[in-house]
């Protein structure tokens, strides 16, 4: 009981930790690219950019104002559990943000609208990406997103990027044509690139291996690379025997191991591997012990 609670303390504390590494990412592209090129990457900070072009209040200020309104909904229709990490990234970014402004003025880390446009998405879509692959939200059309995907069909990443591309255009009436298709590509870089990362970050290798030293293959994955794997049983379509398959799901680091040794203890071994982009288990070590 005790080892339990001390891993959900860990999974806990390396959440918040992807949280705020999420939050410091996705402030600075705000605060260094975005807005001082007058970028609205959608969410509240489009919101906000667009209000503040109109009425000179600090966008850090409106971002809280806006989160605030969003966060309410979204704890009320999404639970407690997501309403503590949204409430920690939303107003917590809304707060870095305003920080930055006041505090941290370093101005705009480019004038060029090209380069702000793709290393503004780059740094937004990985700060983003952390904070969603930890079931958290950055607020704004995040939120938004959310809860349109969970009452529909829809996947929440192409909902966030929908409600971005509305605030987009709503942005592009204010600031002009050209600032605006600069907006509307950085919405699609930005969701691509939170896309790879959620992905990446759970990225693993499903392996299937044939062979005639299954004792000596298995042994290796389980003592040596204390991983897990699962014996399935399988019928030669040309033979008709009966045949073992191990199945296990490694990292590409530990796949390049085993395939290392394998290559070394049957030369003959047949090995087909696909990629998994999510991999959930009770324990650490995968689904296969």
């Amino acid at each position: 009981m005790e080892s339990k609670k001390k891993a959900i303390k860990a999974n806990q504390m390396k959440d918040y930790g992807l949280i705020f590494l999420g939050i410091i990412l996705t402030a600075a592209s705000m605060v260094y690219i975005f807005t001082p090129n007058r970028l609205a990457a959608g969410g509240a900070q489009g919101i906000a950019l667009v209000i503040n072009h109109l009425t000179d209040i600090n966008t850090g200020l409106l971002m809280i104002l806006i989160n605030g309104v969003l966060f309410i909904t979204a704890f009320l229709l999404l639970g407690t559990s997501f309403g503590a990490k949204t409430l920690v990234s939303s107003l917590g970014l809304s707060f870095v943000v305003f920080l930055m402004e006041r505090y941290l003025p370093l101005g705009p880390l480019t004038d060029n609208m090209m380069l702000a446009t793709i290393f503004g998405s780059a740094l937004m879509g990985i700060g983003v990406g952390f904070i969603l692959n930890r079931n958290a939200s950055i607020g704004g059309t995040s939120l938004i997103g959310r809860l349109v995907s969970k009452y529909t069909f829809l996947d929440q990443v192409n909902c966030i990027v929908g409600t971005d591309i509305v605030v987009t255009i709503f942005a592009m009436v204010v600031f002009g044509i050209e600032v605006g298709l600069y907006q509307l590509l950085s919405v699609y870089l930005t969701g691509e690139i939170i896309n790879k990362v959620i992905d990446g970050i759970t990225y693993r290798r499903e392996v299937m291996i044939i062979t005639e030293e299954r004792h000596v293959i298995m042994k290796y994955i389980i003592n040596d690379m204390k991983k897990g794997a699962t014996i399935l049983m399988g019928k030669g379509g040309f033979t008709g025997k009966d045949t073992e398959i191990i199945l296990t799901v490694l990292t590409r680091r530990d796949f390049i191991k085993l395939k290392l040794f394998i290559r070394k203890v049957d030369p003959q071994a047949f090995i087909s591997v696909n990629m998994v982009t999510e991999v959930s288990s009770a324990t650490s070590d995968g689904p296969l012990g």
